[in-house]
């Protein structure tokens, strides 16, 4: 699931052992998507409410580090 904001966004994935394909937990992803999709951060989290938490927060700093940009509420 991707959640746009302006040229940026933020995308949380279940991550998949290779081994065994069970779930072991969620990824989220910063991403400026123009001119074209350039990853500027990630991390993981346990649950994917946790995982979409800290993609708003990651995507909420980058968003304060670029002049004229303010991140929703």
């Amino acid at each position: 699931m991707r959640i746009y904001e302006g040229d940026y966004a933020y995308e949380i994935e279940q991550i998949l052992d290779r081994e065994t394909q069970l779930r072991s937990g969620w990824r989220y992803k910063i991403y400026r998507v123009r001119p074209g999709d350039q990853l500027l951060r990630s991390g993981e989290a346990a649950t994917r409410e946790a995982a979409e938490e800290a993609g708003k927060q990651a995507l909420a700093e980058v968003l304060r580090e670029k002049p004229g940009m303010k991140p929703a509420a």
